[in-house]
């Protein structure tokens, strides 16, 4: 087993905390520049679809109290899941037929149909699958144990439950460090040593600094919440969830061609990484579609905002209120967080602003819900509309009750949150990518290439918790390392109410097309 010692908590050099201060800074706000990779679960905690008690009597109780299934299986996975399915068990009555991998993607039914076998606990006496994390934590100005908890959950649940990789239990081993560059790279260097059978890239401050290190060693690397351009442009790295990429390409497009905004304000963070997302992802995006002719040059304005600093509102909201007078449909969009969402929403409206406004998932929180000024206003989801189970399909139901379940199992110790959810996710999805490229004759322990290949070509992946499927063949130069391109947009009725379906209806925008465009019409600038 590996050593990896905690590394945060050591004294920074002045010099080097000088040097990078304004950038970490920036990124305790992580969340507001690449916020609407969000979580939408809700959902009620029943410790039942894990099967905490493996009983022949509960099981066939739980099994009988399920909807019956509608087709049967296509995969057989006694030779393939780990799971012996030859015993004399009748699993007939039992919940399965929610997933559907031609639409979900491949591995929906994977997953349901290890969920529907019964509780498998791995073989811990076998060689385990090593998985990896890096992730800071333990800073004042940054630290995310949600994201390191939320994949402890995953491999705990494998190992319970799943039946691991054939049986194989997972290892995870975390390597945790504070704001020193060197604690990072240490970090790397030891996990590069290793050879791990799938790396997973927590929240880090440092990622340019080790994906190098990551891709020399020729490791399976799959992200969680991308957030530097070298995040969006490496080879040999991977990420299900979109980030910035997801968030702020399919706002433009919402706002310019779903709303028709005959004004368009932009308004984004003056952090590091708010900066960043705003000339990749939404300038581009947006002067893009300027040149497809579906919006005028002068219809649209970016505006900066001082993050986490009130004293500019009155500047920012007075830039919109001159940009849009005269307009018959403006609209105003912004990915930054909750607090700053929270004043500006309010300060446009004690300033008389009628039009309307879209916003990311990084705005939706309690406080932003409960304030009279969120009525009306649309928020991005990339999982489906928020908190309305009711019009959730059979498979977000089922998913999501075992997801809480898993996570109430292993008993976290911080609070729960849209983080922790992604890298339990993350997990379960490296599980089922694992499972297929086994299945298909891939060695999990030989051929990390031939892995992560196997990932990067898929253009119908399952994303664990999502019904719609990834497709990472469609990824441009510019973005070849996200898959995930794609985000839902609810009105909110106002404090106390609830999420509608607007006009996309449940369907998720999709802006791999106008990413790809971009790339030709108005690409990245070279440095």
């Amino acid at each position: 087993m590996l050593d990896f010692e905690n590394r945060g908590g050591g004294p920074l050099r002045k010099s080097n905390l000088l040097k990078l201060l304004s950038i970490i800074f920036a990124f305790a706000l992580i969340a507001a520049a690449c916020g609407g990779d969000d979580d939408d679960s809700g959902s009620s905690s029943d410790s039942s679809v894990l099967g905490e008690d493996s009983s022949e009597e509960e099981a066939s109780a739980s099994a009988s109290a399920s909807e019956p299934a509608d087709k049967e299986e296509d995969h057989d996975h006694s030779d393939d899941d780990g799971h012996d399915h030859s015993d004399d068990e009748d699993h007939s009555d039992e919940a399965a037929g929610t997933a559907d991998d031609s639409t979900m993607g491949d591995g929906a039914e994977l997953w349901e149909s290890i969920v529907d076998g019964g509780v498998v606990e791995a073989d811990e006496s076998a060689e385990p699958i090593l998985i990896t994390l890096v992730n800071i934590e333990g800073t004042p100005v940054g630290s995310f144990p949600e994201i390191r908890e939320g994949a402890e959950a995953a491999v705990q649940t494998i190992n319970e439950t799943m039946g691991g990789l054939n049986g194989r239990p997972f290892e995870l081993e975390s390597c945790v460090h504070g704001l020193d560059p060197n604690e990072a790279t240490a970090c790397a260097n030891e996990i590069a040593d290793a050879q791990p059978n799938l790396h997973i890239q927590g929240i880090d401050f440092f990622n340019p600094l080790l994906w190098p290190t990551f891709v020399g060693a020729g490791l399976p690397v799959l992200q969680t919440v991308p957030i530097f351009i070298e995040d969006f442009d490496t080879e040999g790295i991977l990420s299900t969830e979109g980030g910035c990429v997801s968030s702020f390409p399919t706002a433009m497009e919402y706002g310019v061609e779903t709303l028709a905004a005959d004004k368009f304000v932009i308004i984004y963070s003056n952090t590091a990484p708010g900066l960043v997302c705003y000339e990749d992802t939404e300038a581009r995006m947006i002067q893009q579609l300027t040149d497809e002719g579906k919006i005028a040059q002068e219809d649209w304005i970016g505006v900066v905002d001082a993050s986490g600093d009130p004293t500019d509102n009155d500047a920012v909201v007075q830039q919109v209120l001159e940009f849009v007078e005269g307009a018959e449909n403006a609209w105003v969009f912004f990915g930054i967080q909750a607090s700053d969402c929270n004043e500006i929403m309010s300060a446009l409206a004690a300033n008389g602003y009628e039009g309307g406004i879209v916003t990311s998932g990084a705005c939706r929180d309690d406080s932003v819900l409960a304030n009279p000024a969120s009525a009306g206003v649309h928020f991005g989801s990339n999982l489906g509309i928020p908190e309305r189970p009711d019009l959730w399909s059979d498979y977000k139901v089922k998913y999501y009750e075992w997801r809480e379940a898993s996570l109430d199992r292993y008993g976290p110790t911080v609070p729960q949150s849209a983080f922790m959810e992604v890298a339990h996710d993350v997990v379960i999805t490296g599980l089922l990518q694992m499972i297929m490229f086994d299945a298909m004759g891939g060695d999990v322990d030989n051929d990390p290439a031939g892995f992560i290949e196997f990932m990067a070509t898929q253009s119908n992946m399952h994303r664990a918790g999502s019904e719609t499927p990834l497709d990472c063949t469609t990824n441009s130069s510019e973005f070849v390392s996200v898959c995930a391109k794609d985000m839902g947009y609810y009105p909110w009725t106002g404090p106390g109410g609830q999420f509608e379906y607007g006009p996309l209806g449940p369907s998720n925008l999709d802006s791999s097309e106008l990413i790809l465009r971009a790339a030709e019409g108005n690409p990245r600038p070279t440095s």
